[in-house]
């Protein structure tokens, strides 16, 4: 496609984007501020909390996305691990050796210090419960010395999906200066008029629009080499020419565009901020009057006599009304205060209602593991965690998709085409990997599955005492195996089934020499009894 091509799409993908701008603004403004320059031109520095009466929002909104982040991805432990898509595959110890030494290499590239993972997740996550989308750019650093993730406001990107409901395509525009543009793609790649800026000492700094588009490439050459020849294709466009500065491409989609929640036939996400805004804006509403009440009645405003009230009443705190002299005969002192009879009981008690309301709307209740106190019987929590992951594990199964996944596969395949990874063994070369997530939701879920094992086993006690032999229905060896994931023990911890078998055998083989070497004394002995 042409510059000019480019352009014209990212146009009308951007006008599907425009509906949702003001939406955005209106959650911006209450739960986001930062973010607030969506419809509106904000200035470096600018205050943007100036409606703000009640952080309850921005809390609440803070509150689930690092929920969010400590569920999705917490540093404290492995929230991904590899394994060979061949389940025969699984139990060979050269297999299991090799993905968990490519595991390591993946955490240590994804949180080396200069890759600014965290940061930037951390902004996504923002984005995401507040407008239902956010983008998250996984690649290079420009030296090539390890992986750089960037977090892009969403007013800046412009989606479409494929066939299959998977967003493929994305269009970013961004600024720079002319010096910077001739930094990043070379002084004879940029039109006429920046290059005249550039040499315009005075125009050096001014800005320009680019647009890059990053999509499906429409024809791979089969066989050839090359950055122009990858899967997806990366067209940097510049705004005023459609002249296209840089033409690149990559492996894969080098995005992660994770979306709370999607309705029929909408391309960007719905947020629990959208839920929340309603209650967010009235509580702003509330505070305002409920401010302005408490200080009226702990500075009222007052009055004092003379022949006539003069301008109008003022009846802001601290506000002094002069009243006519005859209208306040009886009064009996020269000036009073105006009360104003606020209910500020009522009052709080509305607002703290509304409060509620808003963190609900951000799973404030729901949002953390249930924890059962010695009141509780294990059926008690068993429920309470069935009741968990009924209302979080859809969530978390769209995010683990679009946004874990992406970020991890994204990774893999930067690292294993810089060579950072060890040579796969035999049994590996031509299989595709695979990667699962550890979330506390599946850890609850196993969990569960182990106390039930458990009880199950406590309900056949009778029939166990009465005929032990049925305990052989049970695969002891399977159960416990697959018990320790629920509680986050490490599968390294584990022995592998062959050491295992060996251990049993060399016990085996131990005690039957220790019984044939006592049959032997006892045979020695009764011997030397038969001798005397």
């Amino acid at each position: 496609m042409s510059g000019a091509a480019e352009l014209a799409r990212w146009k009308k993908l951007r006008k599907k984007r425009g509906k949702w701008e003001p939406l955005w603004q209106e959650l911006a403004e209450v739960m986001h501020p930062v973010r607030a320059d969506i419809t509106e031109s904000k200035s470096e520095g600018q205050s943007r909390q100036d409606i703000i009466f009640d952080g309850t929002p921005m809390q609440a909104r803070r509150s689930l996305s690092t929920t969010i982040g400590w569920l999705m991805r917490g540093k404290a432990s492995d929230w991904f691990s590899g394994s060979p898509v061949d389940k025969a595959l699984r139990d060979v110890d050269e297999v299991k050796k090799w993905y968990e030494s490519v595991t390591d290499i993946m955490y240590s590239a994804i949180y080396e210090r200069n890759a600014r993972f965290v940061q930037r997740a951390g902004e996504v996550e923002d984005d995401l419960v507040t407008f239902g989308t956010g983008a998250l750019f996984i690649g290079e650093r420009a030296d090539l010395g390890g992986l750089k993730f960037v977090s892009i406001h969403p007013k800046q990107i412009a989606i479409a999906e494929n066939s299959d409901g998977v967003i493929d395509t994305l269009y970013y525009d961004f600024q720079l200066t002319a010096r910077q543009a001739a930094q990043k793609f070379g002084e004879k790649n940029l039109p006429d008029h920046i290059d005249k800026a550039l040499r315009d000492k005075s125009g050096a700094d001014q800005m320009f629009t680019f647009v890059q588009c990053v999509r499906p490439r429409d024809e791979v050459e089969f066989g050839r080499m090359g950055n122009d020849n990858l899967p997806f294709a990366s067209i940097t466009v510049e705004d005023v020419s459609a002249k296209i500065v840089e033409e690149t491409g990559f492996s894969e989609f080098p995005f992660a565009v994770p979306r709370w929640d999607t309705a029929t036939g909408e391309v960007y996400g719905r947020s629990p901020g959208m839920v929340a805004l309603p209650d967010a804006k009235t509580l702003q509403a509330m505070g305002k009057t409920l401010l302005i009440a408490g200080q009226k009645a702990v500075d009222p405003p007052l009055w004092l006599l003379d022949e006539a009230v003069i301008g109008v009443p003022r009846t802001f705190p601290g506000g002094i009304t002069i009243i006519d002299s005859e209208a306040a005969k009886g009064v009996g002192q020269p000036f009073g205060s105006i009360q104003n009879n606020a209910n500020m009981p009522l009052g709080l008690e509305m607002q703290n209602q509304t409060r509620q309301m808003v963190e609900a709307a951000f799973f404030r209740n729901v949002f953390s593991l249930p924890v059962g106190g010695p009141q509780m019987t294990a059926t008690e929590v068993i429920q309470r965690k069935e009741e968990f992951i009924r209302q979080i594990g859809p969530i978390f199964g769209r995010l683990e998709v679009d946004y874990i996944g992406q970020i991890v596969e994204r990774v893999f395949g930067i690292l294993q085409r810089a060579g950072k990874f060890p040579p796969p063994p035999e049994e590996l070369i031509g299989s595709e990997p695979k990667f699962e997530f550890r979330s506390p939701i599946e850890q609850a879920r196993k969990q569960i599955e182990s106390t039930s094992i458990a009880e199950a086993i406590n309900s056949l006690a009778p029939i166990i005492n009465f005929q032990p032999d049925v305990m052989d229905n049970f695969d002891g060896d399977a159960i416990i195996r697959s018990t320790p994931d629920g509680f986050g023990v490490p599968a390294k911890w584990l022995r592998n089934k062959d050491d295992v078998s060996g251990m049993r055998q060399a016990r085996q083989q131990q005690a039957q020499a220790e019984q044939a070497l006592a049959q032997a004394d006892q045979a020695a002995t009764i011997a030397g009894k038969v001798a005397e």
